[in-house]
């Protein structure tokens, strides 16, 4: 995997050095940079070295006239069938990278040769003859791209701290951001928290030529059950494809290993890469911690799980202990992110990924995506029951919710499980469509953000009980049929690709380590595109089809068991490991100057969650990692703090 970078309208080759080493963990391998003054074009890339590990694959490369320059960040998994017919085509070849078949797939195709790549991608192409650079992402946004344009010119990086190494651009607080910052933990859609920055969308390129920039979407995926194929045939066909993808993503010449949580969808990915290389060592690395730990938040152990799959798969499991002192890691997540994300997953991904590092392995498979694909969360049944109840008074289903909300905080605490969801799924009531997706998808309460913010900044914001812009064009985007299947092509263009994959990709790169996908695999989404909705979800059994495809290979209670994930004790953490954090990065005085949010407010919002009258540990984790990235990358032009 690797970082890209560079401009097009502005001849300014002394900065593609610095851009290039802000983000030298992405590829300590290699470094190369390359411009055209007349044209007023300049690439450069860092390289960590996966596929030909030869010089053969220095970026960035060219075709042979030197008409067609890439700098690209990557993995094509189809890579080799392409070279074949490039090759039948008359085309010669220097290496044996996937990187050479994407400058020649353009040659042949322009921009249209996208639709030929099942891979994770992020790409800039610079066409001599026409005069155009076009930067492209993945069909699901696995790797991020980022750009800033002003006039003629535009600068372009895979993190934004590369894109900061450009004297003139404004660190400027994107004010409009910070509200959808605040309910979702992340920002989905273009924007980022930096006025002016913006992503290149999952699925999308952006073409620029004369200065000025076309943006076109070139992945669409339908959503088209097909009820005419029984259920068995269907198990056939997921488990082959399933099998297909995950062998296909293991093509390495470096070592490989995987994340094992001991949930569904990692223990899928071991279970099939134990399946196609049955002598193969295989890797596999996760977490624990002390189950004390885990009181408020109510998690399961995951670790007891991971350990009973490595054994039944015999592969070997390496595992560290999380503690809170992991917190002290806080800036320098901030700082890998680039953007503020309040997810705390973030710690356990990074700490594996430099647990797997250390260990001599470069790349990780990961189960990522499975629960968007075939329905696995919690909100995929909620929405299941909604639809189902839809014949009982909403008046008469609310009051019901709203008794029992009260009853089980009075009983187990605010922060407790059980009333954290009767809350969320009691706002669902009054929605519907796009209102009912956001209100299943909030982490905090509506009625308390308002109540944050200071009356100065609170004018500058376009607050409106609607829900953002960029969450109803991706719902008005779904093609095909079915309420779930459009609640999970929203989570894909927003929770996976603005989310989950940019602070895996962050947190792995960090410490220059790679990390697939195989659930999100064209090959794979296509086909769960096909699946009829009640084999996804067949009663209240969630991810039914993957499951029975498994079943061969995995026991009954551990596909069965509920959902689980990388989550750390945020709650706990809050209470207690970050008390003193809290207490300097939102004090009075600290919120004062910076004039967003209302120091009292703060104040009784931290009181009420020490209190455990009510459940503020994201909000307050929000507010925590906005200082933090603020102090980042508007006080500094993208430099790591110390708390």
């Amino acid at each position: 995997m690797c970082g890209i970078c560079g401009y097009v309208g502005d001849h300014r080759p002394e900065l593609l050095e610095p851009m290039a080493k802000a983000m030298a963990h992405r590829g300590p391998d290699d470094m190369g940079a390359w411009h055209d003054a007349k044209a007023e074009v300049g690439l450069g890339h860092r390289r960590l070295s996966i596929i030909d590990l030869s010089p053969a694959g220095h970026q960035p490369m060219s075709n042979e006239d030197g008409t067609v320059w890439l700098s690209y960040n990557g993995e094509l998994y189809n890579f080799q069938q392409h070279r074949d017919w490039l090759i039948s085509r008359g085309h010669t070849f220097r290496g044996r990278s996937d990187s050479e078949v994407i400058v020649h797939l353009y040659e042949e195709k322009g921009p249209e040769f996208l639709q030929d790549l099942n891979g994770i991608f992020a790409i800039a192409i610079w066409d001599a003859k026409k005069r155009t650079l076009l930067l492209a992402r993945d069909h699901a946004g696995v790797k991020p791209l980022y750009y800033w344009q002003s006039g003629r010119k535009l600068f372009f990086a895979s993190e934004i701290k590369s894109i900061l190494r450009v004297p003139e651009v404004p660190r400027e607080l994107n004010v409009q951001a910070v509200p959808e910052f605040l309910t979702f933990l992340w920002i989905p859609g273009e924007e980022t928290m930096l006025k002016g920055i913006r992503k290149v969308e999952p699925g999308h390129y952006l073409l620029w030529k004369d200065g000025r920039v076309e943006t076109k979407q070139w992945f669409h995926i339908a959503y088209e059950p097909d009820e005419s194929i029984s259920e068995e045939q269907w198990v056939r066909d997921v488990h082959d494809t399933f099998m297909l993808t995950t062998q296909r993503q293991m093509m390495s010449d470096v070592p490989l290993g995987a994340f094992l949580s001991g949930g569904t969808d990692s223990t899928a990915i071991v279970a099939c890469m134990r399946k196609s290389y049955p002598d193969r060592p295989i890797k596999c690395y996760t977490y624990s911690f002390d189950e004390g730990d885990m009181a408020r938040d109510q998690y399961e152990a995951d670790y007891p799980y991971a350990k009973r799959v490595a054994e039944i798969l015999n592969t070997e499991l390496i595992n560290f202990r999380l503690a809170p002192d992991v917190i002290s890691l806080l800036p320098k997540m901030v700082y890998h992110n680039d953007e503020p994300d309040a997810d705390p997953t973030v710690f356990p991904s990074y700490l594996i990924c430099k647990l797997a590092k250390e260990d001599g392995t470069t790349v990780l498979l990961s189960g990522m995506g499975g629960d968007e694909v075939f329905f696995g969360y919690r909100s995929h049944r909620a929405l299941r029951f909604l639809e189902r109840m839809s014949w009982i008074p909403r008046p008469l289903l609310s009051a019901a919710l709203g008794m029992a909300t009260s009853s089980t905080s009075a009983m187990m605490g605010a922060q407790s499980a059980i009333p954290r969801r009767l809350r969320k799924f009691r706002r669902a009531l009054d929605g519907d469509g796009v209102q009912r997706f956001l209100e299943l998808s909030d982490w905090s309460s509506p009625l308390v953000r308002r109540r944050v913010y200071s009356p100065g900044f609170s004018s500058r914001l376009n607050l409106s009980d609607q829900p953002p812009a960029s969450l109803r064009k991706y719902y008005d985007s779904f093609i095909g049929h079915g309420e779930l299947n459009r609640r999970s092509h929203i989570l894909i263009q927003t929770f996976l690709a603005a989310h989950n994959f940019l602070y895996t990709d962050k947190s792995s790169m960090a410490v220059s380590v790679e990390v697939r996908v195989p659930f999100l695999d064209v090959e794979l989404m296509r086909l769960a595109a096909r699946i009829p909705e009640r084999l996804k979800l067949k009663g209240q059994t969630t991810k039914y089809l993957l499951k029975k495809a498994l079943e061969p290979y995995i026991p009954h209670d551990i596909l069965h068991r509920s959902k689980t994930g990388f989550g750390p004790p945020l709650r706990k953490w809050i209470a207690m490991d970050l008390d003193h954090v809290l207490a300097d990065l939102l004090s009075p005085s600290r919120l004062a100057s910076r004039g967003l949010f209302d120091p009292a407010v703060i104040q009784e919002v931290i009181a009420e969650n020490r209190a455990n009258k009510a459940d503020h540990a994201y909000l307050l984790y929000c507010l925590l990692t906005l200082e933090l990235w603020m102090q980042t990358f508007i006080d500094r032009p993208g430099e790591e703090v110390t708390l």
